[in-house]
Order: structure tokens, then C-alpha cells, then sequence
């Protein structure tokens, strides 16, 4: 499906930005050059030496390996995509505190806490399962495992890969990929220390220390937090609890064994939103009545959030949502000569979900009352290992300097849940409560049970090549073919169910350096993702084949003034086909797909250290065109085109702006986040205003120890981060909260 004449005029104006950067880059790396050239071939100058300049944070780390983007380990300017980096600098600076807070830094994504205690990150148009989560580029299938709350303390690094990532992590990851990168062992004896406190009765505390162990060759990690949070709205209590550590030996320089752990418990009372409060509704056909809305169709009269509500949780008063996960691996790495690298790693994960949560707390102007819907018991005990084998080679192909890999991958998930358990009552006791002043009452009296178990077996082969023409160009392409089968089992007597897929996707592209310090690219990638979570295939969609997805992007990253100074651009086209669609004929309901899913936009992300003390951060990301095609929505009593329609929770633009000046012991940052207007619905017929958030801190150092004092939400704007039930209930950010914070490095 042709998709070119959309957004034709925003494209040409922001390729015409493209070229203008580019050329304002080009122009000043050649200028450098000339200088260099100049001085070279006249007289040398005397060393200047500069003493006590404001340490640089990488912002856009270009010239940084990265195993997101492609596991050959290119740089990330020469990688024919888009990868942003939250660097561990960046998350102390930034004060991030959880991975949602650290992957807000990266340019275009924004996030909320959707469903419960579960993160949620919205990115190029797509949000949901089109967003792969990874811990270390291993995928747990399902975003309750991979996307639990986690510390920010335990991650070297956060990369978002941008757009279809089916090549590096199989089926999915339409939107993008996040990949959490754990620390590693260091060489040398290193180690830090935190402690932070603020408002709502939040404290948080972390340790960890890393370097060789006195065993010759052998290196270790080791990290613990800890952060309990009171919460801002009532009964919305949160715990965090992690340990992580590695040992790695290297025996020579060509060989080295890793063997890494980490163990997280979470304990959530979870706040799922706030009612939106209205005084009545208007149909399709624009009759106005009081009643209780239908998302699926009506608007809202005078829509709001009641002053008094902000801190009220209407979820049932013995609600939970407790998680415990572990992840080990073992990855052994060694040259078997000048040419050929050998990579094996085996991994084996653990998981276990308790929950017992109202989801749904919906205004109903007809009786005055919040009717509270949706209770669920959610029961996960997962194990999940695998194996990953890669083979190398770098030399020399017809003259040509060549990085080649080939790799297998084999993945078994064993899940046991309750889906479907019968028995359990829809609301908890009372049904319905006032909006103040109401009583929260219980959850029904009955327990989660195993109703089903889900074992996906994943075996894929994959390539990946890189040749270099000339000293400018660089081919970078690759496939990889997976075969997954899925075996869905019932303990309760239903009928098994069985699925096989075997998608074949990829990525090509090619980048031209037009100078050592600017390099354009362009690439074209597939992607493959079924009609829902793997996990929750069933018999019903057993006659369709998997949704398939496709981008184009063209664009530009660069460096001057010798490093402070640097540029990346990009622009995008993203089309996920065969969406499962509804027709009704002759009044029989009838299922296809013929669906689409269609983004474009663009991502600008420049760093500046314009002088000595001053860095300077700004992204920009608007999205022009994200909306569906030829999709009718089921709604289970008929259907309704969604045709033109923008997905919930997707922001027509994101952007930052990020200050920091520093002195010898003193340092002052601000940043500003600029999240666009969103749809809380399909329907469309509820939108969530765009909003700026404005957090600024100061910091006071001593050699090793430095006291920060935070503030977040300065402005104590009144903000909705996520929408819930439909768009009828929004989850509100918090106020302008303030916290103390001390580090200590030795």
C-alpha cells in the first residue's frame, strides 16, 4: 500500500532543514580540516594545556560502539538507523530514577504508567506491543516481564533503536526496540554510593562497587537499591528492590567469560487514573443526553478533572500488583584468529506475577456515582531460557574492507497464568462510590488459579554484512528467518491450540561520509508481528497471518568545533499492513486484514558546548502523520471505521531542552519536556492537552561527595501522562515535588 502522497509538504520542508544542516556541517568540518591542513604545513603551535573545564556528557554518543542498533558493534554514525543513548551520565545529571524517567531523555519517546504498575513508551506514531523491551538484548515476550518498574541505578546505559527491529530481535518491535544494558565488570577498583529523599515520603538508596578480585584475570560488579515511594494520590504505595552483579574473567586478551545475575522484587498498590468527570454525552447522530459514555463513539460535554479527585485512588482498597523476576547469563567471547570471533551466550530468566487490581472507574453524570468495572487476578509463573551463537569475520573482501556475521538463536518460553479463569466477579464491593469521601472497599473473595499454560519455542538464523566502498561509502545490510511455534495448553479442559510462523525480515541501507565528521544515510526496513502478544494467541486467530511492517528513513548525523558540536537528523516513514479489521455483510461479521498503521515525521536531536562550563541539549520530534487505514474497530455488538484516526497516547510532538552550567564545585541544570497534544481513544472523541514539564537542580561537589537538590515539576503544571478505560480515566502526573540527594564515588 502506497503511502507516498501523505504528509508531502511537511517532508519536503523538513528535507530541505536536512540539507541545510548538512551543509552548515559539511562546511564546518571542512573548514577544520583546512585549518589543520594549514597549520600542518606552517609552524607548530605550542601546547595549550586547559585545566578545570565542565566534564562533557556525550549526549549523542556517535562515535560509541552499539550492539542495539546492529551486533557487529558499529559506531553509531555509521549505523544506517536511529539509536538514542541515555548514558549513565545522562541519568545522573537528568536525576532519572526509574528506567521510564531515563528513556524520556532519549529524543522522541515519551511514556506513562498505563495498566497498573506496568510502563508504557510511545515513539515514531506506534505505542504498546509495536515497542520491543529487552534486558540486555534478550526479549521476554511479554511487556509484564520485560517492562517491570526498574532503578535506573542498575544500567550502564539505555538504547532505543528507532523504527521496524525485526532483524536484531525477531518477531514485534514495529515502533522501535528499548534495550536496558546492564554494568559490566570494570579493570579497575571502582564504586559509588547514593542516597536521596523527597517528597511523599520517598527515599531511595543504591550501591555498587566493581574492579579485579585478586585472583589474577578475574573481575567483578556487584549492585544493590532499594526505593520505597509513599505516593502523591492515596494508596499508591511503591517498593523496588534489586540486586545485580558479574563476574568476567579474561584469561588472555582474545578470550573472556562473563557470568552475570540480576534479581528484582516489586510491590505495587497500583492507582490506575483519575475519572474524567462530564455532564452528559453526544451521540453519533448529535442527540445530547445524560448518561454514561460510550468511548467507542460519543463526545463529551464539558469534560474535566475534578479539583478534589487529584488524590484519590478508586481502585479496590486490598488491590496489589507484586513481581519477581531473575535473569542470569553466560557469554563466552573469544578471536580464533585475525579474521573470526566467536560469541556464545545462554540465558535463563524466571518470572512470577501476583495481581489483584480494578481497572476501570468511570463517571456516570446519570447517577453521580464512579462505577468501578474490570476487576482482574492476573497469575504468572514463567521460566524462559535460550542460547545465542554469533560468528564474525572482518578482513578483506574483493579489495574491500568487510565486517560479516552469522548467528543462531534459540529461545523457549514456559508460561503458566490464569487467563480467562472463570468465576470471578467484575467489580469489587461497592460496585459504585461517590467521587469524595467514598469507602474502597474490597476485591471479590476469590484467588487466582492456573488456567493455561503457553510455551513459544523460537529458533532463527540471522546475517548481517557490512562493506566498504572506497573510503566513503558503507553497504550495511542483513536478514534473519524465524521459526516460531506457539503450544497453548488448558488445565480447565478447553482445547489445545498450536500456531507456527516463519517470517523473514530485514534491514538495508547505505551511509556516505561527507566528511570524516558528516555521514548521510538511508534505509529501508521489514518488520513482523502477530495479531496479538504471542502469548495470547488463540484458536479464534488461528486463520491469520502475521501483521507485517515497513520504514523508510534518510538521515544525517555530523560533528564540529572538534567534538562540541554535534548533529543527528532523521526522517521517517513507518507502515504496519494486515491490521486485523471487521466488516459486517449481510449481517454476518467478517474478520481480515486489510489494515493499516501509518507514521511519518522527523527527529532532531543537536549538543552544543559552546564555551568552557556550558553544555546545551535539544530534541525535537515532530510526528505529522500517525493515523490508521482501512481499519474498522470490533466492537463486539457491530463495528466502526477508525479510517484517519490517530492512535490513544501518541503525541503529535515531542521535545527537550536541556541547560547545564558548571563551575569547579558548583553546577546548575535545567530541562524542559514538551509532550504534544494526544488521543485518549480510537474514537478520538477525547483528547489530552499537551503540557511542558520543567525540572532544574543544583549541585554542590567535594572531591568524591556531592549533595544535589532537585526539583521536578516546577511549575506544578496539571498534567494527564497516559489515558486508561478508553480515555475515561487519565493518569495524572505529579505536582511540583522537591528532593536531596547525595553521591559518593570511590
Amino acid at each position: 500500500m502506497s503511502t507516498s502522497h501523505r504528509g508531502h509538504r511537511p517532508a519536503v520542508a523538513h528535507g530541505l532543514l536536512a540539507l541545510g544542516l548538512v551543509a552548515v556541517f559539511a562546511d564546518i568540518a571542512r573548514a577544520e580540516d583546512d585549518v589543520g591542513t594549514r597549520e600542518a604545513g606552517t609552524a607548530q603551535l605550542d601546547e595549550i594545556v586547559v585545566i578545570g573545564s565542565a566534564p562533557q556528557v556525550d549526549v549523542l554518543s556517535l562515535d560509541t560502539p552499539n550492539l542495539t542498533g546492529s551486533r557487529l558493534g558499529l559506531d553509531a554514525r555509521d549505523l544506517p538507523a536511529s539509536v538514542s543513548v541515555v548514558t549513565r551520565e545522562m541519568i545522573e545529571l537528568r536525576g532519572a530514577r526509574t528506567a521510564l524517567e531515563a528513556i524520556e531523555s532519549a529524543v522522541g519517546m515519551s511514556g506513562g504508567t498505563s495498566v497498573g504498575s506496568i510502563p508504557n513508551y510511545a515513539t515514531r506514531g506506534f505505542t504498546g506491543n509495536d515497542i520491543t523491551v529487552m534486558r540486555d538484548g534478550i526479549r521476554q515476550n511479554t511487556a509484564s516481564q520485560s517492562a517491570r518498574p526498574l532503578d535506573a541505578f542498575l544500567f550502564d546505559r539505555i538504547e532505543v533503536l528507532k523504527g521496524p527491529a525485526s532483524l536484531l530481535y525477531g518477531e514485534g518491535a514495529v515502533g522501535g526496540a528499548v534495550n536496558y544494558v546492564s554494568k559490566q565488570a570494570p579493570t579497575e577498583h571502582r564504586g559509588e554510593a547514593q542516597f536521596s529523599a523527597g517528597s511523599w515520603d520517598s527515599y531511595r538508596a543504591a550501591a555498587g562497587a566493581g574492579g579485579p578480585t585478586g585472583v589474577q584475570n578475574l573481575y567483578f560488579r556487584a549492585d544493590a537499591s532499594t526505593s520505597r515511594r509513599g505516593g502523591y494520590v492515596d494508596n499508591s504505595d511503591s517498593r523496588y528492590d534489586a540486586l545485580a552483579g558479574e563476574l568476567r574473567w579474561q584469561p588472555s586478551a582474545d578470550t573472556s567469560l562473563r557470568l552475570s545475575g540480576t534479581v528484582l522484587a516489586d510491590e505495587t498498590l497500583s492507582y490506575y487514573g483519575t475519572p474524567l468527570v462530564y455532564d452528559a454525552v453526544i451521540a453519533q447522530d448529535g442527540t445530547q443526553s445524560v448518561r454514561r459514555a460510550s468511548t467507542a463513539t460519543d463526545r463529551l460535554v464539558n469534560a474535566r478533572i475534578e479539583p478534589g479527585t487529584r488524590r484519590n485512588n478508586y481502585n479496590n482498597g486490598d488491590n496489589f500488583a507484586d513481581g519477581s523476576n531473575s535473569f542470569w547469563r553466560a557469554i563466552a567471547q573469544t578471536r580464533l584468529s585475525t579474521h573470526w570471533t566467536l560469541r556464545n551466550e545462554t540465558y535463563f530468566a524466571t518470572q512470577r506475577l501476583d495481581w489483584r487490581n480494578t481497572e476501570s472507574a468511570v463517571w456516570n453524570p446519570e447517577t453521580q456515582l464512579v462505577d468501578r468495572s474490570s476487576f482482574l487476578l492476573i497469575y504468572r509463573d514463567d521460566e524462559q531460557i535460550g542460547n545465542r551463537l554469533d560468528l564474525s569475520w572482518e578482513g578483506s573482501l574483493l579489495g574491500m574492507k568487510n565486517q560479516f556475521l552469522i548467528g543462531g538463536f534459540y529461545d523457549r518460553n514456559d508460561q503458566d497464568r490464569n487467563s480467562g479463569q472463570s468465576g470471578v466477579p467484575g467489580s469489587p464491593t461497592p460496585a459504585s462510590v461517590t467521587l469524595h469521601d467514598f469507602d474502597p472497599g474490597y476485591g471479590p473473595d476469590v484467588r487466582a488459579s492456573r488456567t493455561v499454560g503457553v510455551l513459544t519455542r523460537n529458533t532463527a538464523i540471522y546475517v548481517e554484512d557490512v562493506l566498504s566502498v572506497g573510503e566513503s561509502l558503507k553497504l550495511v545490510g542483513g536478514l534473519r528467518y524465524d521459526h516460531i511455534d506457539v503450544e497453548r495448553r488448558s488445565y480447565v479442559g478447553a482445547e489445545p491450540y498450536d500456531k507456527r510462523y516463519e517470517p523473514l525480515t530485514g534491514r538495508f541501507g547505505a551511509v556516505y561520509a561527507l566528511t570524516p565528521a558528516v555521514n548521510v544515510y538511508a534505509s529501508y526496513s521489514r518488520a513482523a508481528q502477530p495479531v496479538s502478544q504471542l502469548v495470547s494467541l488463540n484458536a479464534s486467530q488461528d486463520d491469520f497471518s502475521l501483521q507485517k511492517g515497513r520504514q523508510y528513513e534518510v538521515g544525517i548525523k555530523a560533528s564540529a568545533l572538534g567534538g562540541r558540536a554535534s548533529m543527528t537528523l532523521a526522517l521517517f516513514d513507518i507502515e504496519k499492513n494486515d491490521l486485523l479489521t471487521s466488516t459486517i455483510v449481510d449481517g454476518t461479521r467478517i474478520n481480515s486484514q486489510i489494515g493499516a498503521q501509518v507514521s511519518q515525521g522527523a527527529e532532531l536531536a543537536l549538543s552544543l558546548v559552546p564555551a568552557r562550563g556550558w553544555q546545551i541539549d535539544a530534541n525535537l520530534a515532530p510526528t505529522w502523520t500517525a493515523e490508521y487505514e482501512d481499519f474498522n474497530e470490533n466492537l463486539g455488538t457491530g463495528v466502526i471505521s477508525r479510517d484517519g484516526n490517530t492512535p490513544p497516547n501518541v503525541p503529535k510532538m515531542v521535545a527537550g531542552l536541556y541547560l547545564m552550567r558548571s563551575w569547579p564545585q558548583w553546577s546548575l541544570q535545567g530541562g524542559l519536556r514538551y509532550i504534544g497534544e494526544r488521543e485518549a481513544n480510537n474514537n478520538n472523541g477525547i483528547q489530552l492537552a499537551d503540557y511542558t514539564a520543567l525540572d532544574a537542580a543544583i549541585t554542590r561537589r567535594w572531591k568524591n561527595l556531592s549533595l544535589t537538590l532537585r526539583g521536578r515539576n516546577l511549575t506544578d503544571e496539571r498534567y494527564a501522562e497516559w489515558s486508561s478505560a478508553g480515555g475515561l480515566m487519565l493518569r495524572m502526573a505529579d505536582p511540583r515535588s522537591a528532593e536531596l540527594g547525595m553521591r559518593l564515588t570511590f
